[in-house]
């Protein structure tokens, strides 16, 4: 997060930036526009207002922050060895990428990995989960735009044909035949042999493709006691 690295060979020193600029440790914060400031590698962006129940503006915006941390056709690799990551944009010190090690990279997408049963998005205030305010200010179905049944208030359970909808925009609670009807789940089966015998008659595969067995590119290593 500070742009060190703490492993390999050049561990304590900066990430190694290509372009003009390189900053400093003693750079102050910069005013780069309204509500927006820089400092540190550390960028703060405050301009962008949603308004009240707009809710296609909200899921915009975090679609746009929960997108990858990395792009890979920005990312190359040198005679070297080295890893080279162009940015979409130079920054204003004139930085266009950086260069790093794999096991800089490594270090680097390992910091961004969440640890484990931590809420990734915390609320506070008016939006805190035990709020008393929390009702008054959050929009109603018929405000967010969802058509059809609506899902009870009070439990996050969503229908998996409304998720697949709602991410791939895959229509699956519609007849693939006439497009009108509504499909509806009548049974689940899990068995193996009532599965063989409802689509061998029908020409489909039952069996599951198979897995790999995961493969090791680390070279043997021959231990002496």
């Amino acid at each position: 997060m500070q742009q060190r690295l703490a492993f390999g060979e050049r561990a304590g020193q900066q990430v190694r930036r290509i372009g003009s600029g390189f900053g400093y440790e003693g750079e102050r914060p910069a005013l780069m526009g309204p509500r927006c400031a820089r400092v540190h590698g550390f960028s703060l962006h405050a301009q962008t207002q949603i308004p009240a129940h707009r809710r296609d503006q909200l899921e915009r915006l975090i679609r746009y922050t929960a997108r990858g941390a990395v792009a890979l056709e920005r990312l190359q690799a040198d005679a070297n060895g080295d890893l080279l990551y162009t940015f979409t944009h130079p920054w204003s010190d004139g930085t266009t990428g950086s260069k790093l090690s794999p096991l800089e990279l490594l270090e680097k997408l390992a910091a961004l990995v969440p640890l484990p049963h931590v809420h990734l998005v915390r609320y506070s205030g008016c939006l805190a989960p035990h709020s008393a305010l929390r009702e008054a200010i959050i929009p109603t179905p018929r405000q967010q735009g969802v058509d059809g049944e609506e899902t009870p208030r009070g439990t996050p359970y969503w229908p998996w044909a409304r998720l697949l909808k709602r991410v791939f925009a895959l229509e699956m609670g519609t007849c693939p035949f006439c497009q009108r009807g509504v499909l509806r789940l009548i049974a689940v089966i899990t068995q193996g042999e009532v599965i063989s015998k409802i689509l061998r008659p029908l020409k489909l595969s039952a069996d599951p493709p198979p897995i790999a067995p995961a493969r090791s590119r680390q070279e043997t290593v021959d231990w002496v006691a």
